[in-house]
C-alpha cells in the first residue's frame, strides 16, 4: 500500500519541469562563460521593450548563447534564453501587452 508521501513524491517527480530539465540538464562545467552569471535574472523576464533589449545585450556578448537558446526551446521554457524571448517555448517578437485589445473600428 503506498502512503501519501509516496503519492506526492511520485506527482513532483513526473512534473514536466522536473522530467524536461531531466532530458535537457544544464552544462555545469566550471569554465562554462554565462554572461548572465552575475545579471540581474528579473531582466530576462522583461514587462517592456527597454529591459528586452539589455537581456538581449547580455546574451548578445555571451559565448554560450546557442547553447542557452537550444535548452529554453526545448525545454519550453518563458524569459530571455539565448537572446529569444520565449513564452512557453514559443518565440514572441517583442514583449506581450497586458491588458485588453484594442478595439478597431471597421470602415
Amino acid at each position: 500500500m503506498r502512503t501519501n508521501n509516496q503519492v506526492s513524491a511520485q506527482a513532483v517527480l513526473t512534473t514536466k519541469g522536473v522530467t524536461v530539465a531531466y532530458r535537457h540538464p544544464t552544462p555545469t562545467e566550471p569554465d562554462m562563460p554565462w554572461a548572465c552569471a552575475d545579471a540581474d535574472p528579473d531582466q530576462f523576464f522583461p514587462e517592456d521593450e527597454a529591459t528586452l533589449a539589455i537581456a538581449r545585450g547580455v546574451c548578445a556578448s555571451c559565448p554560450v548563447s546557442d547553447v542557452c537558446r537550444e535548452l529554453g526551446l526545448a525545454r519550453g521554457e518563458s524569459g530571455v534564453w539565448g537572446g529569444l524571448l520565449l513564452d512557453d517555448g514559443k518565440v514572441l517578437d517583442r514583449v506581450p501587452v497586458m491588458g485588453r485589445p484594442r478595439t478597431i473600428v471597421a470602415a
